[in-house]
């Protein structure tokens, strides 16, 4: 059934709540086209009885984990939606740890910022999105490598509350590439040494043969370098002749105290009677290079671990062409997965039939590796096609989505696109200050809006499946 929803609806979820400022003015002429009675509901909540049954044995008992995992593209993997989440979710029942991370810093890129990851190595990646054949890609979407066989990596827990006590290193194809240490009391430093880029101011009479003779690098490099498309050059004309470099540094084993891993088939582990603030990933030496999926990290505590795994650009089938991802999963144990794909889709034209299927597909390989893991899928949130056009894909893919859950039931679905504003929702959110510049993405005050309104639907059908019991 269709309706309108008057905005009185839209500025309970965005007006003078806790959702945003009072401040903020939208016109109450507008209407919102809903397709669902109420974008704060979630279709099929059934689905995600037993992990509300899991929530209620952890609240009422007060002992065990619950794990809750996020899969994402750009909109996850800034962690700005899953962090409020997570924190939501923690103060309610308690923090029992941070959960899955990765060291997206060693490869400048985004992440997490309650670790700091430091390395004395320069790391190269590759991701779902850019797969190279040599580095399998697992849980994180990503892969980090490097062939220093001196590696080391300082891994800094930012904040007291969450001091694991618990390490597991997930390697691809399980192999065992580092080693897990501690300081013992020697100063440890893995700066490295930065090599500022090179210029050169063309003088008459110099060639491009000259130049690259005296600073060591090809012709084609000055050319392609500095967007040259002949050989002719202009006196005084400032060329890059040489890119900035990090140059690696030498680090001393014996200033580390190893521990002893464990391995359960699936990861490399150490678990402490102390809670851990800082520790080092360690290159094995029998090894020659050295691969890392992620690190999933949990304290002594009862309470719920919340991981976001997100992939600038990524799509549903970038995660579904690599086994590994769904083998690797099982390291995280979910009790419920959080499916927020569909943006990259749409900048790819996906019609929305084969969107379903690259859906179908990555909730059947979950289903086979974890099969007592419950499934949410989020639909999108609005937006525009190059800052020009009405992102009618997210419209398509949202029906489609809730189509498939009213007629399979192995899915619980939350509307995302609706509950923040559907066809009108690129002109509301950016009024409110949600939407970036780029509107695609959302501002941090936007994503944070997005992660309140996902962990307040998931407590109100927690609270239903309670009273209804």
């Amino acid at each position: 059934m269709r309706y309108l929803l008057s905005i009185s609806l839209f500025v309970f979820l965005f007006g003078q709540t806790t959702f945003a400022q009072s401040s903020d003015n939208v016109s109450t002429s507008d209407t919102i086209s809903i397709e669902k009675s109420n974008p704060l509901e979630i279709l099929n909540p059934e689905v995600l009885f037993p992990f509300f049954k899991e929530l209620q044995s952890l609240e009422t008992k007060k002992e065990g984990k619950v794990r809750m995992v996020q899969i994402g593209d750009s909109h996850i993997q800034a962690d700005f939606s899953t962090n409020i989440i997570k924190d939501i979710f923690q103060q309610k029942f308690g923090n029992g740890g941070l959960g899955f991370i990765f060291p997206h810093r060693l490869v400048k890129t985004n992440g997490t910022s309650k670790v700091n990851f430091k390395s004395n190595a320069n790391f190269s990646s590759s991701r779902n999105v850019r797969p190279a054949d040599e580095n399998p890609i697992g849980i994180a979407g990503y892969t980090i490598s490097t062939s220093n066989r001196n590696a080391v990596i300082e891994v800094d827990i930012k904040n007291e509350q969450d001091y694991p006590n618990s390490i597991k290193i997930i390697t691809p194809n399980k192999e065992r590439f580092f080693n897990v240490g501690f300081a013992n009391g020697n100063r440890i430093s893995l700066e490295k040494q930065t090599i500022k880029a090179k210029n050169h101011k063309v003088k008459k009479g110099e060639t491009l043969s000259s130049i690259s003779r005296k600073y060591g690098v090809s012709i084609d490099f000055i050319k392609k370098s500095n967007g040259l498309k002949s050989n002719n050059l202009a006196i005084g004309k400032s060329l890059k002749v040489g890119e900035e470099k990090e140059i690696e540094s030498e680090v001393s084993i014996p200033n580390f105290d190893l521990v002893d891993l464990t391995f359960d088939d699936k990861s490399f582990s150490y678990h402490s009677p102390k809670a851990i603030d800082e520790f080092y990933l360690i290159g094995n030496e029998s090894k020659s290079d050295y691969k890392l999926s992620g690190l999933l990290l949990e304290n002594n505590q009862s309470g719920i671990t919340f991981s976001g795994i997100g992939v600038n650009g990524a799509k549903l089938s970038d995660y579904n062409q690599f086994d590994m991802f769904f083998d690797q999963l099982q390291v995280l144990n979910p009790n419920l997965i959080i499916v927020s794909l569909g943006t990259n889709e749409s900048f790819d034209g996906l019609i929305v039939a084969d969107y379903m299927v690259n859906l179908q597909i990555f909730v059947t390989k979950v289903k086979q590796t974890n099969p007592n893991t419950a499934i949410l899928v989020t639909t999108p949130p609005p937006s525009t096609l190059h800052k020009r056009f009405e992102n009618t894909y997210i419209a398509e893919y949202t029906k489609g989505i809730i189509e498939f859950a009213n007629t399979n039931k192995t899915i619980a679905v939350f509307d995302m696109y609706q509950a923040f504003g559907g066809e009108n929702g690129v002109k509301i959110n950016k009024q409110k200050g949600f939407l970036a510049k780029d509107e695609v993405h959302y501002t941090k005050e936007g994503y944070e809006q997005q992660g309140k309104i996902l962990a307040e639907a998931l407590l109100n059908a927690y609270q239903n499946y309670i009273s209804n019991k």
